[in-house]
């Protein structure tokens, strides 16, 4: 009989920027260290930037985690996406060591753009980038999201991709119900 290959599979959740029940469940996840730093990295950023924390299963056992992206929700410029590919540095950053793989990306709500890079840190080592867009298209009004995540290991940037894209369907499926506001985003 032929061994299967476990799944990959991804869980993603909003890094809780309180304390309180959010705060206790966060722990009870990824401990009192991990929890205390996303909630204080969280409680820094601007009103429309949230933090999300995944992690990447094989089967069932949690296998890459915790993966920590920036989401931040912008006000769709009307008629004009190209601004994203710039955004998400399709054509490369500075700091990229190689030309990046550029994807798109569909979904129920909208379309996006995935870009994948090896990139040389300050302190001079490599790392991987993935940074996307994803446009929203919603009767409340389009709504743009940019996607931010860095990871140190081959591990991690042989599945990120895929976990990226996973995160950009749920935030697509959430979208009827984001509403964007005059100093952020409400995610309520």
């Amino acid at each position: 009989m032929a061994e299967q290959t476990p799944a990959l599979s991804w869980f993603w959740d909003w890094a809780p920027n309180a304390a309180g029940e959010a705060r206790d469940r966060w722990e009870d996840l990824i401990g009192a260290k991990a929890a205390a730093d996303l909630i204080e990295r969280s409680g820094d950023l601007p009103p429309a930037c949230h933090l999300m924390w995944g992690a990447g299963f094989l089967g069932d056992t949690p296998r890459w985690l915790p993966i920590v992206t920036l989401v931040e929700f912008r006000e769709a410029l009307r008629g004009d996406s190209a601004y994203l590919l710039g955004a998400v540095g399709a054509e490369g950053f500075d700091d990229d060591v190689r030309e990046p793989v550029v994807e798109y990306i569909s979904t129920r709500h909208g379309d996006g753009i995935r870009v994948l890079a090896l990139a040389r840190s300050e302190d001079g080592t490599i790392h991987g980038r993935v940074d996307a867009a994803l446009r929203l298209d919603r009767p409340a009004g389009d709504i743009d999201v940019l996607f931010t995540t860095r990871v140190s290991t081959l591990g991690e940037l042989a599945v990120i991709g895929d976990g990226v894209d996973a995160l950009m369907t749920m935030i697509a499926d959430q979208s009827p119900g984001l509403q964007l506001i005059d100093d952020g985003t409400d995610l309520t």
